[in-house]
């Protein structure tokens, strides 16, 4: 009886063993799609952080990783938007910068929509000529990069409304990290199968 015990644990411990080491490797696997995927991006780092978290969910497909990438740079705007609200309720502020910090915020929420269309029309790559591939391709880079300008025009207006340098610096800190995602998910896009 005793014998019987033991071969079963046996058996069991070997069982739980197997299991262990193939969740490790399709994790393994995972994780290594994110890297191979994040080298085409521009922002190694940045797209690890915000991908490799995700791998079991993006499981070796590009279109969930470009997916994700895109809802992270949509998180951030949101992130944006509001540090740049923020930043203009300070005192001290001179008229011409909470003006300038205000439409900047403002143009910042607006470019969600191009981000929202683009998440919309990543569910639609597939199907038509290679021509019409591409073409979808173009347009959803077109809608991410539209917040790339949106970011360069905030801190270009920064610049014509004579804020003081350090409000610009500030500026420039908040936007970096947009920027970086949002030419992250291009980069992805771009480098993605359909």
């Amino acid at each position: 009886m005793a014998r019987l015990f033991i071969t079963i644990l046996s058996v069991l411990a070997i069982v739980l063993l197997f299991s262990a080491s193939s969740a490790y490797a399709s994790d393994s696997v995972a994780e290594s799609f994110v890297r191979k995927t994040c080298d085409d991006a521009t922002y190694i780092d940045v797209c690890l952080d915000t991908l490799l978290h995700q791998a079991a969910r993006i499981n070796s497909h590009p279109k969930k990783s470009t997916r994700l990438a895109i809802m992270a740079t949509i998180a951030e705007v949101q992130t944006v938007s509001s540090k740049l609200e923020n930043q203009a309720k300070k005192p001290k502020l001179w008229t011409r910068e909470v003006a300038a910090l205000n439409e900047c915020g403002t143009m910042i929420a607006d470019s969600i929509l191009s981000l929202n269309r683009a998440m919309e029309e990543s569910q639609h790559l597939g199907g038509g000529t290679k021509r019409d591939k591409q073409s979808k391709r173009v347009s959803l880079e077109n809608d991410v990069k539209n917040v790339q300008d949106v970011a360069n025009r905030c801190v270009n207006d920064m610049h014509v409304a004579k804020v003081r340098d350090v409000l610009l610096t500030r500026v420039e800190e908040i936007m970096e990290p947009l920027v970086e995602l949002a030419t992250n998910s291009v980069d992805l896009i771009h480098h993605m199968q359909f």
